[in-house]
């Protein structure tokens, strides 16, 4: 659907995901709002991976999200060797929820 990571970023703004979430130890963010969201606050909308060569540290996630106050943004998660566990856990919360 989309040629690589800029792409999916950019066609999701303007879809509306316009803010920027990363990954906290037991939340997920939004700085620009100083906001922070437990994973059952927030629904996942789009999925969209990115394998971009041999290395392993170049695969990526782009996550579509919506938060239960009608904030929208993408979280962006790249996986590689060293991933923070505490983080990794918040992930798999968010995705849990999903199902």
């Amino acid at each position: 659907m989309y040629k690589d990571l800029a792409d999916a970023t950019e066609s999701l703004e303007d879809k509306g995901y316009t803010h920027t979430f990363e990954l906290g130890d037991n939340c997920i963010t939004c700085k620009k709002l100083s906001k922070e969201y437990k994973p059952d606050d927030l629904v996942i909308k789009e999925t969209h991976s990115f394998d971009q060569g041999t290395d392993p540290g170049s695969e990526a996630t782009v996550y579509a999200i919506e938060a239960d106050d009608d904030v929208r943004g993408t979280l962006i998660i790249s996986y590689g060797m060293y991933v923070d566990q505490d983080k990794a856990s918040v992930i798999d919360r968010l995705l849990q929820d999903q199902e």
